[in-house]
C-alpha cells in the first residue's frame, strides 16, 4: 500500500500544480511521453487524460504559425531545439513560480531537462529573448539575463540581425535588406532573397527560411528569375 501511495502522489501533485497550485516553487517530474512541443516556448503536457498548454516563463521565441505574425525566421529552429532537449532528456520537470496563467489561459512554468533550465538554454543559444517579466526579482531571471547578454555579445541566433529583435517582439520587415536570408515555398523548387516582393505571396504554412544561399541550394532549389529581386 505504501509503494502504491508513493506512485500515485506525483500524479496528484501534478494535477494540483496544473489546476490550482499548491504552494510556491513546486517542481514536479512529468513523463517524457506526456510532453509534446508546440513551438520553441510552448509545450503541451497530458496528465490523467487532461492536456494542458504550458507557456515557458519569461522567454519568447520567433513564431511558426501566428495568426498575425505568421512564420518568423528561426521559429522552426527554436522549436527543433526545444524538441531535441526534450527528446534527449532522461528527466523532465515543471516548476511554477506562482499560480498563474496568461491571457490565453496557458499555464506558466519553468521547464527543467536533466537539471538544466530549458529557458536558459534557449536564450543562451540565441533562440529566445527575455520577455513578459512582471516580477523584477523573479527566480532564474539573473541567469537568463546573463545568458541573453552573452548571446547578444556573440551575435548569434535572433541577435545576428540588427533590429530583428526588439522589446515588443520580432520584426521580419527589418530583414528585407539582409543579404544572407532566403525564402522558398515548400511546393517550389526556387528560392528568393527575403526582400523579394513575391515572398509575401507564399502561404505561411509553406514558408521556409534559409540563412545562406548554400543552405537553400542543398535542398535542390535554384535561384528564382523574378525581375528586380537579385543584384546580379
Amino acid at each position: 500500500m505504501a509503494s502504491l501511495r508513493k506512485a500515485v502522489v506525483p500524479f496528484l501533485l501534478m494535477g494540483l500544480l496544473v489546476t490550482a497550485g499548491c504552494g510556491n516553487e513546486e517542481r514536479i517530474e512529468v513523463p517524457k511521453q506526456s510532453v509534446s512541443v508546440v513551438d520553441g516556448d510552448t509545450i503541451k503536457v497530458k496528465m490523467k487524460k487532461k492536456e494542458e498548454t504550458v507557456r515557458l516563463l519569461f522567454v519568447d521565441t520567433p513564431e511558426i504559425n501566428h495568426p498575425n505574425f505568421g512564420k518568423q525566421p528561426l521559429g522552426d529552429e527554436a522549436k527543433d531545439f526545444t524538441q531535441k532537449l526534450i527528446n534527449e532528456a532522461k528527466k523532465i520537470e515543471l516548476e511554477k513560480e506562482e499560480t498563474k496563467r496568461d491571457k490565453y489561459g496557458r499555464f506558466l512554468a519553468y521547464l527543467h531537462v536533466d537539471g538544466k533550465l530549458l529557458q536558459e538554454e534557449l536564450v543562451k543559444e540565441g533562440f529566445a529573448r527575455i520577455a513578459y517579466v512582471e516580477q523584477p526579482d523573479a527566480k532564474y531571471l539573473e541567469e537568463l539575463r546573463d545568458a541573453e547578454q552573452e548571446a547578444k555579445r556573440k551575435k548569434i541566433g535572433i541577435w545576428q540581425w540588427d533590429n530583428y529583435t526588439k522589446k515588443d517582439g520580432f520584426h521580419v520587415e527589418a530583414l528585407k535588406n539582409e543579404k544572407n536570408i532566403f525564402v522558398a515555398s515548400k511546393n517550389s523548387d526556387v528560392y528568393h532573397p527575403i526582400g523579394c516582393h513575391v515572398v509575401k505571396e507564399i502561404k505561411q504554412e509553406n514558408l521556409m527560411y534559409f540563412y545562406s544561399e548554400q543552405e537553400a541550394m542543398r535542398t535542390n532549389r535554384h535561384r528564382s528569375e523574378v525581375k528586380g529581386c537579385w543584384d546580379n
